[in-house]
């Protein structure tokens, strides 16, 4: 109202004719200056609010930077609880159920094998069934031509040793025939993946061809594992070589003149630059054959040593092996002559030859004093125990074959087999000289896991002496044999 007044005053003044008065100026002049006093006290009341919202600006924005470092230090808070309940939890889960122990994957890349669930091993069931038909069209050619029994078990099985000798009885015992499955098989096989040994194999197998009255009894050919190049088992002896043992045959026992015996044993294989270096120590048994009145007292004290090479280069196979052993037989008793021992030995070798498309040419020897049971057909005796002594019998083999494929469906092999034995003098127990054999077959096969053949089979037998037959009072020292074998086989 004082500004309004002033205001009003001044206009008057101004357009008053009346001359304005020098006390009323004066009073203008202090209202100016009152007023510019008053603009100067309001500005000054605008700087201090000014400065007091800054200062509460301040004060808030401190405040929320406050609640924010309160909210970021509950969410740490928050998140280190978290981490401290998961890690109880997980320590009550291991108190409660122990933590599985991790397992490697089963190999189930292999054919034919099927991973056992929950565990790194896979399994493989194989075998085969077969029948074979047997006539000797031509004096016997198996254990039941010895022994006239025609519940030989192993009468469907070729055995030269049984063949008789010319003008006696049995020779004359033509057109045995007879039905056999026995050879038929089973196997079971395991592959294990491990961390330290790397793949560890077992097998398991067996067929019939055992000593039992009607030979239908399950029989153990095969039981061993093997890792990290050791083998621990019953197996095919080192000192063999079955890729050049003679080629495919329908008979179960095969030519004369190549080893193959199956026994417990400890092998180890290490891999060369080229080929493989396999030695082994295996079961012991002393083979000694005792003249009449005479008992076998051997005692096996050292396990038989074997040592064997083999490589094969692109044209075929090479083998070589080593045996050592050592014959003791003891009476038990105080004279000199019931302590005889005797260390005797024997080398193999064989070879394996591609000649034309899938053609093979098979070559084994065996010689020593000591392979007498490791034969796959002979007497099975190394020595004879004679006068307390023990003689080895010195023997000599070989075996050659050969396989030719006609068509992919339809193959044939031809295999000759030969065994020399140095018999000592004094051997009253038909001393055998010589043994030979002829193989020659057809297979066909309509499918792959079939075969069906048909095969001509013949034997000879020599003695070191003649040997007499009571039921014909005549005396000889060869025989000869032969047989037609058929067989069907169904692998799986």
């Amino acid at each position: 109202m004082r500004m309004l007044s002033i205001l009003a005053l001044g206009v008057g003044a101004a357009t008053s004719p009346i001359p304005a008065h020098a006390d009323e100026i004066g009073d203008l002049k202090a209202l100016v200056n009152e007023l510019k006093s008053q603009v100067l006290e309001q500005r000054a009341q605008v700087k201090d609010l000014k400065a007091q919202i800054n200062n509460l600006n301040a004060q808030v924005t401190d405040q929320k930077q406050q609640v924010n470092a309160q909210s970021a230090q509950v969410q740490s808070q928050s998140s280190a609880l978290q981490k401290v309940e998961a890690q109880q939890q997980v320590l009550e889960q291991k108190q409660v159920t122990p933590a599985p122990v991790p397992t490697l994957a089963a190999n189930t890349g292999k054919p034919g094998y099927l991973a056992i669930p929950g565990t790194n091993t896979s399994v493989k069931i194989g075998g085969y069934v077969k029948l074979d038909v047997t006539d000797d069209v031509s004096s016997n050619i198996s254990g039941s031509g010895a022994s006239g029994n025609p519940a030989s078990y192993n009468r469907s099985n070729f055995d030269p040793t049984a063949i008789p000798l010319d003008k006696s009885a049995a020779s004359h015992r033509n057109g045995q025939v007879n039905f056999s499955a026995q050879e038929s098989r089973l196997n079971l096989t395991t592959l294990t993946n491990t961390d330290r040994l790397g793949e560890v194999k077992s097998v398991i197998e067996g067929d019939f061809y055992n000593t039992s009255s009607n030979g239908n009894f399950f029989r153990l050919r095969h039981a061993y594992v093997s890792a990290a190049g050791f083998t621990a088992g019953q197996t095919w002896s080192t000192f063999s070589d079955l890729d050049t043992g003679g080629p495919e045959t329908l008979d179960f026992g095969g030519p004369v003149g190549w080893a193959a015996t199956r026994q417990a044993q400890l092998r180890y294989t290490a891999a060369l630059p080229t080929g493989s270096l396999d030695v082994a120590v295996e079961r012991p048994s002393a083979d000694l054959k005792t003249a009449t009145g005479v008992t076998d007292n051997h005692i096996d004290r050292i396990p038989d040593v074997v040592v064997r090479y083999s490589v094969d280069p692109s044209w075929g196979h090479v083998a070589v092996a080593g045996l050592g052993r050592y014959l003791t037989n003891d009476a038990g008793t105080t004279v000199d002559q019931q302590h005889a021992n005797k260390l005797v030995y024997g080398v193999l070798a064989g070879v394996g030859i591609k000649t034309i498309g899938k053609d093979k040419l098979v070559l084994q020897t065996v010689d020593g004093n000591g392979i007498g049971r490791y034969l796959e057909q002979g007497e099975g005796v190394s020595a004879v125990l004679l006068n307390g002594a023990i003689k080895p019998i010195d023997i000599w083999g070989g075996v050659v074959g050969y396989t030719h494929f006609w068509t992919d469906a339809l193959r044939s092999s031809a295999a000759y087999g030969y065994d020399h034995f140095s018999t000592p003098s004094g051997d009253t127990q038909k001393p055998i000289k010589s043994l030979s054999s002829v193989h020659v077959n057809l297979i066909w096969s309509p499918i792959s896991s079939t075969d069906v053949g048909i095969e001509y089979i013949y034997g000879h037998i020599e003695t070191s002496s003649p040997q007499s037959d009571t039921a014909t009072g005549t005396t000889a020292s060869k025989g000869s044999a032969s047989r037609v074998e058929g067989s069907v086989k169904y692998s799986f």
